[in-house]
């Protein structure tokens, strides 16, 4: 059965460096009922856009003067909503992952049906019109609440998120396993923020600023986020690369105290995306196992990706109440620094060193560094007590590594590596000369 027929004023811009194939695309489509612009290479295709409007771009992916991801760039700048299909031969995760980044609106993987080409272009109208009209719709602020309605598999966030399963609950919000189905049903985490803070102006500000800080630092072993969505007629959201491995936390309890070649390899890559995160002034205040996944990515195990940057806080913002009077604890008390514990001290980068020297005395001993019967017990231990030496409790550890673990946990900020580099490179004579070349 052929496609339902558009009006003729649907425009669509065909760019494809193949003029035998794109003069095929371009014949079908105007059986279709479109009006069909064609362009010869991505820059012919901006002079086009200049000149005229269009409703949808199709555009091959690999193109000698400019690739389809990049026109999608390009056009990205001047026109935020026309959708962008994009064909492929050769379909591999990175191009995916900047189509996504960009707003591409399906992927087509060649050869392809032709009536596939058409059901994808007749989606990308019909998105484009009910877009045109929820803008001119009275927007129903206040009649319902985000985050109604239960989401189990099945369930189809933002138009094109479908859920998978539930990966796992956190304190601001539940991640869900998804697909992106209209990008060849790409794998995808979506974080949606609890229902029970939807309704908080500041918790979202929080939300959307963890996808702002994480995108604005983009180091590879901090967890990608492609998307936020914040709607009034469904959940907030974040989507974010899927990953698939043990937290450090399942890692610490479930497996053998660490090596100290691997607690070496696994410091040093959280401290290389910290280091990256303070480079643009942003302190993650809530470094520990839980917030630490260890992927394995073409052969090698326990690659870091650091996760949750909710309470990230900028060095240089000014102090904002409305931020840290939300009633959530801001920062874990089993790995904050001692002058945190006493409210002595702004956020600093040796303070997210310090939870380092935590992670790795739990990493090599099996046991937080301080303990204590309840919260304020414990406040109290970190900033009045040592903890009990490393070596007492793992004699096998160098004397010279215990030294590295305890200089990052000093009382005294000032004591403490004052770089991230600086301790990554205390951690050296521990890289296997493997894991030193594959270490970020």
């Amino acid at each position: 059965m052929e496609a339902e027929k558009q009006p003729p004023s649907t425009r669509v811009l065909l760019v494809d460096d193949e003029r035998a194939l794109r003069q095929a695309l371009a014949r079908h489509l105007r059986r279709d009922g479109h009006e069909v612009v064609e362009a010869r290479s991505g820059e012919e295709a901006l002079a086009l856009l200049a000149e005229q409007a269009v409703d949808v771009i199709v555009s091959d992916i690999t193109m000698p003067d400019m690739g389809g991801v990049v026109l999608l760039r390009r056009v990205r700048e001047h026109n935020a909503d026309v959708p962008f299909l994009l064909m492929t031969g050769m379909p591999e995760i990175a191009s995916a992952v900047e189509a996504v980044k960009y707003g591409a609106f399906e992927y087509l993987t060649k050869p392809f049906d032709l009536r596939a080409l058409s059901a994808s272009v007749a989606r990308a109208i019909e998105r484009r019109q009910s877009l045109a009209l929820s803008r001119v719709a009275p927007s129903g602020r206040g009649s319902s609440p985000r985050g109604v309605g239960a989401i189990t598999t099945g369930t189809v966030l933002g138009g094109r998120y479908r859920v998978v399963g539930e990966v796992g609950t956190g304190g601001m919000g539940t991640v869900y396993e998804a697909e992106r189905e209209d990008l060849a049903h790409m794998p995808v985490a979506v974080k949606v923020l609890h229902s029970r803070f939807a309704d908080s102006p500041d918790l979202l500000v929080r939300f959307r600023r963890e996808a702002e800080v994480v995108r604005a630092i983009d180091h590879p072993n901090i967890v990608k986020i492609f998307d936020f969505v914040a709607e009034d007629d469904g959940p907030t959201f974040l989507v974010m690369e899927l990953l698939r491995g043990p937290t450090l936390a399942a890692a610490i309890e479930n497996e053998p105290p660490f090596s100290e070649q691997r607690v070496a390899f696994v410091a040093s890559q959280v401290l290389s995306a910290l280091g990256a995160a303070h480079a643009i002034s942003v302190i993650h205040r809530d470094l520990k196992p839980e917030n630490v996944m260890l992927t394995t990515i073409s052969g090698l195990s326990d690659v870091v990706k650091l996760l949750d940057f909710g309470v990230a806080k900028l060095i240089d913002e000014q102090n904002n109440q409305k931020l840290t009077q939300t009633g959530l604890v801001v920062g874990t008390p089993a790995y904050m620094a001692p002058e945190y514990a006493r409210g002595e001290s702004a956020a600093t980068s040796v303070g997210d060193i310090y939870a380092v020297g935590c992670v790795m005395y739990e990493a090599l001993t099996g046991k937080t560094p301080f303990e204590g019967s309840n919260y304020h017990a414990l406040l109290l231990a970190i900033q009045q007590t040592e903890p009990e030496p490393l070596t007492n409790l793992r004699p096998d550890v160098s004397p010279a590594l215990a030294s590295v673990v305890a200089r990052a946990m000093a009382k005294d900020p000032n004591a403490r590596f004052p770089t991230t580099t600086a301790m990554q490179g205390a951690l050296a004579p521990w890289l296997t000369h493997d894991s030193n070349e594959l270490s970020p």
